[in-house]
């Protein structure tokens, strides 16, 4: 099958963005579906330009350069996604092949593709794990697009609901297919071992966040939590991210910034625990990783979080309360039997959820779904 993937996100040089595009990506190609990915390039937010046409394993990557003027509006019309969709027919012109499908990351995605998938003919899948759906991002006459899709990947039952309740979708249109974990790349390491390497105390009892360093990310509330433990063994903390708004200031931080996406399961295997109390997702990948590496989890008891998470492998909690995450923290700090359990309840988790297993799944919806409209 000759895929199309389009997204706004694509790892570059310069940060990490959207690296499960790629994932999804490596993993069709090597399943043996030829993949071009096109990828509009902000110039103004990624400062600098990118070249147009690279091969990234056997994947052809397009990426467009364009201006974006923020969320400027003038009078109804928003130059940027007048910008954004001349480099996207730019990039059109240039595709390798002809698309079997075509794939979107996500429903605002779908929408700015949906023009060219419909004059070629072509099915259009949308893949919706959006932490929330933009409703202003469609007017009344995205109907007829909304009408086109053949079929929405979503990565969390919460997705598949706010799909359908907005109208975008319907029940037998969709799969809930949570994100997946490339198991090559995150995997237990032995944590003496990586701890040495990055230079950290052998005997702490650490954290690891993983996320945006933002407030729906919940640094502030972690890092409250964290200043509020007083009694017993210090906490240490790792706050692996790319700053959006916040900056801990907790005591104890070993790290603080980014990571290149296939150095932090280094980091993760030399944290004891993950604990990310955010207050939206579709479905976490930092999470998922985490959970690969045979971590115990604190999160969020949300939606987004039940088709992963669970009694058997996390303390669920309210994220905006940073007491509640405080003392998930110290009874695991305190409780090596617990986290000895949950850490093997997390791996359990993780092995149902691989990439290849997704990615295969991905393929045989899209080729149901394209042979019930033939």
């Amino acid at each position: 099958m000759k895929i199309l993937i389009v997204s706004f996100g694509y790892p570059d040089c310069k940060r990490s963005h959207y690296p499960f595009v790629r994932q999804l990506a490596l993993q069709f190609s090597s399943l043996g579906h030829e993949c071009c990915v096109v990828s509009p390039y902000n110039v103004i937010g990624n400062k600098g330009t990118h070249p147009f046409c690279t091969v990234d394993n056997g994947i052809t990557l397009l990426r467009p350069n364009y201006i974006a003027m923020s969320n400027l509006s003038i009078l109804g019309f928003k130059p940027t996604i007048m910008l954004r969709k001349i480099a996207l027919k730019r990039a059109l012109r240039h595709l390798p092949f002809r698309p079997d499908v075509v794939y979107a990351h996500f429903w605002k995605t779908g929408k700015e593709i949906y023009f060219y998938a419909k004059s070629k003919g072509l099915p259009l899948f949308v893949a919706s794990g959006e932490s929330t759906i933009d409703v202003k991002a469609f007017n009344a006459k995205a109907q007829s697009f909304f009408n086109y899709v053949r079929g929405v990947i979503c990565v969390s039952q919460k997705n598949k609901e706010e799909s359908i309740s907005l109208g975008l979708t319907t029940g037998e249109n969709c799969v809930v297919l949570p994100n997946g974990i490339n198991p090559e790349l995150f995997h237990p390491i032995d944590r003496l071992t990586c701890r040495r390497e990055l230079g950290f105390p052998e005997d702490a009892f650490i954290v690891a966040f993983c996320g945006q360093l933002s407030h729906r990310k919940g640094v502030k509330v972690l890092s409250d939590a964290i200043d509020s433990i007083s009694e017993g063994k210090p906490i240490h903390v790792l706050f692996i991210g790319q700053p959006m708004g916040e900056q801990p200031n907790c005591r104890h931080i070993l790290h603080c910034g980014p990571v290149a996406h296939d150095k932090v399961a280094i980091y993760l295997n030399a944290a004891d625990i993950f604990v990310l109390p955010t207050l939206h997702e579709g479905c976490c990948n930092a999470i998922v990783e985490a959970m690969a590496c045979g971590l115990p989890v604190v999160s969020s008891d949300r939606p987004f979080n039940h088709d992963i998470l669970s009694a058997d492998n996390a303390i669920l909690i309210d994220p905006t309360d940073s007491h509640q995450v405080a003392n998930a923290i110290v009874r695991l700090r305190d409780d090596k039997k617990l986290r000895q359990c949950l850490s093997k309840g997390a791996l359990a988790m993780a092995q149902k959820l691989t990439l290849e297993r997704r990615a295969n799944t991905i393929v045989e919806f899209m080729e149901e779904r394209i042979q019930q409209k033939v």
